[in-house]
């Protein structure tokens, strides 16, 4: 699977209410399925590392990065 369809799936799957970014909720619930068992004590430290614009959402371009550096 093509890395940009990868993360528009993953996008879709995980900004449950719809409103175009993945709130700290979200992210939470795309560490534990990215990451297992290392997710849930992660989650802050990688959450502000890349809310590059510390609007306290990830965009897809943010996720995209995250997904780039942390799971390929």
């Amino acid at each position: 699977m093509e890395l940009n369809q990868w993360v528009d799936e993953l996008f879709e799957v995980f900004d449950e209410d719809r409103d175009g970014v993945i709130n700290r909720t979200e992210f939470v619930e795309l560490i534990d399925c990215l990451l297992q068992d290392k997710g849930i004590r992660m989650c802050e430290s990688i959450f502000k590392r890349f809310d590059k614009n510390h609007d306290n959402a990830i965009s897809k371009e943010e996720l995209r990065e995250m997904v780039i550096e942390l799971a390929l």
